[in-house]
Parts: structure tokens; C-alpha cells; sequence
């Protein structure tokens, strides 16, 4: 813990009081911070604060002491220099409850942004404003309607988010009267009251609480004096009662105290004292220092106490106001000054790991993305398929936006060419030790570099075939085909953003309609030598309110996909291929750029209220409504061009005869199943048949 130093408050003083020449003294507050504490305040500055600084409710608890009372001199153990003030990870939210048997101390905390800002605070001004509180809730008599507002604790705190240290300085601040009251020596409880009174003492608080966890701390005991019982009241009571003027009992003002020591009441009896003499003009009282734990029954031996206070006038000055505030916590040296602590060595790497990932995304909110949703992310399943190039750049993208459930679907292993541009893979991926021949599968070890990558992301991997229209399929193959087009089928269902990565065209077929069947945020990327195209890919309109329609089909989508620019179905693409063509020759900087813009797209379009039918945008031309999250433009498709370093922005329609993503083909999809899809993977012709596109070609080419 390190010493900040700061200018010290009017009347500042050592906590470690004793009572001396007469004079009462007390047993100040020492903050016991619980590490849930803090995790809670980063949640509050990342989250809900950012980069404000307003102050914000919070609220300690302190209970009776656990120790028998002792006095300041006594030799068997030292004396306790403070009383507890516990702080854990509900007393940043105002609405929760204390812990049970326990009394609430509430003020504000203020979380800097900048440890020049802490350091250039007013630490003075900053106890003068909690004292004006305090002493404006005297005057106004809401202290005598709620008692807890005259306990209060305020903290100015700067978190060094990044490396987890905290700079904090708390306050308990307790007005100063012009002249220091006085007090006899205390006597114990069962020294003033009998057995009878005793158990009507504590059964009467009892009754105070009415059954709450949460202890009153201030209250008024009233011993009638004919019959000598004993009635325990709210301190409004004084008020609502014309108690001053009652002659028929002996007044006591009691408080909840957390003081072990006897000849020292605790912290809390400073401003009930203020309000005695400056509210009440009371000079003379007896005060209930009430230190037993809150029961039905008497203990044996109660620690509680009772001692005569006399709060003195002053001739020259008006002795019902005060002069000042204190209460300034002191640091581990015993000086005034702020505490540090640094919680980075105790954390679990893996949890740090897990927050550290996250850091940038909640900074973003700060000031230039407030309505992004980094959580609503998290929860976002993505599907991709392939783990190649693409794939793994669009993965490392993935995690970086907060995504923190990925699935690949790839049926590649990892040969020797790829770690340089597979980003996610190692040379030991090149040699799987089940087959040394060959490497691993490659869903798998993207999935399991993502985990050592990111802790929390759940990643998993299916090795799977893709069946492809123009790759006619045996007998002998289709129940293992069909099975795993189920598999297909069930991932897609249950992803909510896909993306399209695979080497071949016709690869990228089956997604497709299976993303629009089933209404999914679809992104498409392809890569050319130096070109790029990403798309994201239309779903069917919804009909519109009322109307019927005659065809069994689904609606038109409301924007092309990736096959709305052919006339042709898609056929095999492998056959006759050099050796440049079958490794997909690209420079090496077009993947990464496609993969990085492939990913902004689809966080754009996930803000979108509209989602996949959000209108696409042209350059410059983005609508207010448009506009998601002040992410910018979410334009239809992006072709790149990096031998001239430039983007172009280009809307295509969806082709009514598509052998993709048209009425046709998704309601033969739909209606026919894998009956469908079987005779489109066998018959080369099947798909250019069922959306007419012969006739179209055959028209064409006449004219």
C-alpha cells in the first residue's frame, strides 16, 4: 500500500483514540474491503459509468463487536485501533440488502478516470460536501426520520483496469462541535437495568426491527418512572411524541455500536451527538451504547454499556453548529492518505485472461460506440465453414468482437503449406500423431488454438463433407451422405450468423440454401488473386399483412446471393485444375483484409434492428434508420481491388431464377427435403431445370 499525499482536512486526527482529561473520544471506522468488491466497481466504471465521474450510491454494514469489551489499558491482547466496515460485491447496488444483523453506513463513491484526476482532488471540499449532507439532513429533520443518513461513508477511487490496482481513499465523516462533549465513566448495562428491564430492552428492539435483518441504528429508550418498565421507540418519536416535554419517563438515545472498547463508543455517536445538541438543544444525555447481538434473549454477560454525555455550550459562539468535518481514513503507516491495493498476483490467470480479452470492446462504449452490445455478442453462435485462410482470419476477427461461440466445419487436414497463411495453426499441426502421414483435422485444431487463445470461448469442430451440386454421389455413399447433410441442417438451425469460406464455388451451394431456408445472417467471402468479394446474402421477404399468396414457394429474397449472378448452375470446379489453382493463389495481405471486413459487416448487421433485411446501404449514402449501433454503412457487397488499394460498394438484386436462394429452389428445398437436395447433387442439369434458366440461356443465345 502506497501513501498518497493530499492536503489535510480541517481538524484531522488519529483514529486511535483514547478518553483522556474526561473528554469522550471514539473508536473510528477502518474500511474491509471483500475482492468481490472491486470486481464489482470495474464492472460499474466499464459497463454503466465509463467515462463518467458522477458520484454513485453505495453503502458499507457494520455489526456488534464479536470480542468481550475491554478497556484501552489493558495488557492481555492490544486494543483494537478501529471498528470494521465491511464492503462486498452488492454495496455498489443501493437496492441491496445488508448482510443479516448488520447496520447500513451509506454515502457515494466517486470512481476517477485518471490518477492525475485523484491526485488533484479537493480532498477538504470533497469532506466539506459529505459533512453539508449530514448537517442540511440535521436541519431538515430527515435524520431524525431516517437515523441511517447520519452514519455515511464516501470513497474517491481511481481502478487501473488494465493491470488490476485500485487507488482508494474512504471517508466517514463526522461533524466537529465547537466545544468536545464529555462523558463519566461508562457503566455496564446490567448495572442500570434489571433482569426484567433487560429482557424488555432487547424484545422491544426486536419489535423495532419488525421482523428486517437489517439493525436501526439510532433509537430512544424510555423507562416510565412509576413502573420502571422499559419501551424502546424510533428517534422520530422525540418529535412525533413530545417526548421532550414527557415528564413520566427517563429518556436514553441508544445506537448500534460497533466499539469493543468500554470507555470508547464507536464512530456513529459523533453525528447523533450533533443532532442532540444542535436539533434538540440537549446538553446533558444518557446514551445506550447498544453492543450485543440484536436477540429475544439476554446474553449472560452483555457487553453493552451506558455513560452520561455532556455536550457543553460555548458562551462566545452559537455552540448548535459545528466547525468542521473529519474522518478521513489513515493508510497501513497510520498517516491520512490514500490505500492501494494490487489484486493482479491473486487472480486466476484464466479469469484475467477472460477480462483483459473483453477490455477494448467495453472501452469502445466509452465514447465512441455507446450502444454497442458486447454481451448480446458473446452469445452469438457462429458457424463457419472452413478453417482455411479465411476461416481462421475470420475466427481471430470473431474473438476479438467478443464472439465466444465458434463452430468450424471443414473436412481438410493441415499440411505443411499452411501455417504461414493459416494463422491458427502450428507446424506440429502438420503431423497428427494417430496418422503421421498426415496432419490434423483442421476444424479441430482451429477449435482447440481458439481455446488456448481465449479460456472462456466454446469452440467446437465437425469434420464433414459438404455435398456438392456437380458431384454425383454413389449408391453406396448416400446414407453417410444424407447423415451428414442432417448434421448440416442441425448446425445451421441452431448458429445464428454464418459464414461462407470454402475453397469452391459449389461447395458454398448447400449453406447457401440452407441459410436462407432458415432465415440466418449469412456472410460470404471469396478471394481472387488480388480481388476480394463479400457478400451478405438476402433471406425471403415476409409477406405482407393479409395477403395470400397462390404459390407454395417462399417469397423472394430481399437481396442477391452469391449465386444471383450466374445463369448456370454451379458444377465441379476441381476437375482439370493446375497446381496454382487448386491452392487458391492470393496475396498474402487480401485474406486478412476480406476476413476483417467479412466480420465488421456482420457485427454491423447484428445491430441492426432489421437484421438480414436491413436496406443496404451505397456509399455515402447511409440513412439515420440505416445506421446501427454508430457502426456506419451496411452495404450489400464489398469488392476489393488491392492491386489499386480500393473498395467498391455494390448492391445486386436477387436473380428471380437463382439456382440458390430463388422461390423455386428453397420451396423444392422445403417441400421435397433431401429428395431435393440428392437429385441436385446427382443430376448435373436438375437445378438449371427447376428455375427455367435453360430456357433463359436458349433465349439468349437466338437472339
Amino acid at each position: 500500500e502506497n501513501h498518497c499525499k493530499s492536503s489535510l482536512p480541517p481538524g484531522g486526527s488519529a483514529p486511535n483514540q483514547v478518553m483522556a482529561n474526561n473528554i469522550l473520544q471514539h473508536l473510528t471506522f477502518s474500511s474491509a474491503i471483500d475482492v468481490r468488491f472491486w470486481s464489482e466497481l470495474s464492472s460499474v466504471k466499464l459497463d454503466d459509468l465509463r467515462l463518467s465521474a458522477e458520484p454513485r450510491p453505495f453503502w458499507g454494514s457494520y455489526s456488534t463487536p464479536t470480542r468481550a469489551p475491554q478497556s484501552t489499558s489493558s495488557e492481555s491482547s492490544p486494543a483494537p485501533k478501529t471498528a470494521m466496515l465491511s464492503f462486498d460485491s452488492g454495496s455498489l447496488d443501493a437496492s441491496a440488502q445488508v448482510p443479516n444483523r448488520t447496520v447500513r453506513v451509506a454515502g457515494k463513491v466517486t470512481i476517477m478516470n485518471t490518477m492525475e484526476t485523484f491526485k488533484e482532488t479537493s480532498y477538504s471540499s470533497f469532506l466539506d460536501a459529505a459533512g453539508a449532507e449530514i448537517s442540511g439532513s440535521i436541519d431538515s429533520g430527515e435524520a431524525v426520520q431516517n437515523p441511517s443518513l447520519l452514519a455515511r461513508c464516501d470513497a474517491i477511487v481511481y481502478p487501473d483496469l488494465k493491470s488490476y490496482k485500485y487507488t482508494y481513499w474512504f471517508a466517514f465523516p463526522a461533524l466537529l462541535l465547537r466545544s468536545p462533549p464529555t462523558a463519566k465513566p461508562p457503566a455496564p448495562v446490567n448495572k442500570v437495568f434489571s433482569d426484567a428491564q433487560m429482557k424488555q430492552l432487547f424484545s422491544g428492539y426486536q419489535s423495532l426491527l419488525g421482523g428486517s435483518s437489517e439493525l436501526q441504528p439510532f433509537f430512544l429508550v424510555l423507562v416510565d418512572r412509576k413502573s420502571s418498565d422499559v419501551t424502546v421507540k424510533p428517534l422520530r418519536s422525540w418529535e412525533d411524541d413530545s417526548l421532550a416535554t414527557d415528564n413520566a419517563s427517563d429518556k436514553i438515545f441508544g445506537f448500534v455500536d460497533p466499539s469493543s472498547l468500554t470507555e470508547n463508543p464507536g464512530w456513529p455517536l459523533r453525528n447523533f451527538l450533533v443532532l442532540l445538541k444542535r436539533r434538540w438543544k440537549i446538553g446533558k444525555a444518557r446514551i445506550l451504547c447498544f453492543r450485543d447481538p440484536p436477540t429475544l434473549d439476554v446474553p449472560p454477560a452483555s457487553a453493552s454499556v451506558v455513560m452520561d454525555v455532556t455536550i457543553p455550550d460555548d458562551p462566545s459562539q452559537d455552540a448548535s453548529t459545528s466547525t468542521g468535518v473529519v474522518g478521513w481514513e489513515v493508510n497501513a503507516k497510520g498517516k491520512l492518505g490514500a490505500r492501494r491495493v494490487d489484486l493482479a498476483p491473486f487472480m486466476d490467470p484464466s479469469r484475467r485472461a477472460v477480462e483483459s480479452a473483453d477490455l477494448n470492446l467495453k472501452l469502445m462504449r466509452w465514447r465512441f460506440l455507446p450502444d454497442l452490445e458486447p454481451e448480446r455478442m458473446a452469445t452469438v453462435k457462429c458457424l463457419l465453414f472452413g478453417a482455411g485462410t479465411l476461416g481462421c482470419n475470420v475466427a481471430r476477427s470473431l474473438l476479438s468482437w467478443g464472439f465466444r461461440h465458434i463452430t468450424f466445419v471443414d473436412y481438410g487436414k493441415v499440411s505443411y503449406s499452411n501455417p504461414t497463411r493459416q494463422w491458427l495453426f502450428e507446424h506440429e499441426d502438420c503431423v497428427d500423431e494417430s496418422c503421421p502421414a498426415e496432419g490434423k483435422p483442421k476444424a479441430q485444431a482451429a477449435a482447440d488454438r481458439l481455446k488456448r487463445i481465449v479460456p472462456n470461448v466454446e469452440a467446437a469442430a465437425y469434420s464433414l463433407s459438404i455435398p456438392m451440386p456437380g458431384h454425383p454421389i454413389s449408391p453406396q455413399q448416400q446414407e453417410g451422405v444424407l447423415k451428414d447433410v442432417a448434421e448440416l441442417e442441425r448446425l445451421v438451425d441452431e448458429s445464428e450468423l454464418v459464414f461462407l469460406l470454402t475453397d469452391t464455388r459449389e461447395s458454398r451451394w448447400l449453406p447457401t440454401v440452407l441459410c436462407a431456408a432458415k432465415n440466418k445472417v449469412c456472410i460470404n467471402v471469396a478471394l481472387g488473386f488480388d480481388t476480394f468479394v463479400l457478400l451478405r446474402h438476402g433471406v425471403p421477404l415476409p409477406p405482407s399483412p393479409g395477403a395470400a399468396s397462390a404459390s407454395e414457394d417462399p417469397p423472394p429474397c430481399n437481396l442477391g446471393c452469391y449465386f444471383c449472378n450466374d445463369v448456370v448452375a454451379p458444377t465441379d470446379s476441381t476437375r482439370n485444375r493446375t497446381l496454382d489453382q487448386q491452392c487458391t493463389a492470393t496475396r498474402p495481405g487480401l485474406s486478412p483484409i476480406a476476413s476483417s471486413l467479412a466480420v465488421e459487416l456482420a457485427v454491423t448487421v447484428l445491430h441492426h434492428p432489421q437484421r438480414s433485411l436491413a436496406p443496404p446501404d451505397l456509399a455515402g449514402q447511409v440513412g439515420d434508420d440505416h445506421a446501427a449501433a454508430g457502426l456506419g454503412l451496411i452495404p450489400h457487397q464489398v469488392r476489393g481491388f488491392l492491386s489499386t488499394f480500393s473498395n467498391v460498394i455494390v448492391k445486386g438484386d436477387a436473380f428471380q431464377r437463382c439456382t440458390a436462394c430463388s422461390p423455386k429452389v428453397l420451396g423444392g428445398y422445403l417441400r421435397k427435403g433431401h429428395e431435393f437436395l440428392l437429385s441436385a447433387f446427382n443430376q448435373p442439369d436438375y437445378l438449371e431445370v427447376c428455375v427455367c434458366v435453360c430456357v433463359c440461356v436458349c433465349v439468349c443465345v437466338c437472339v
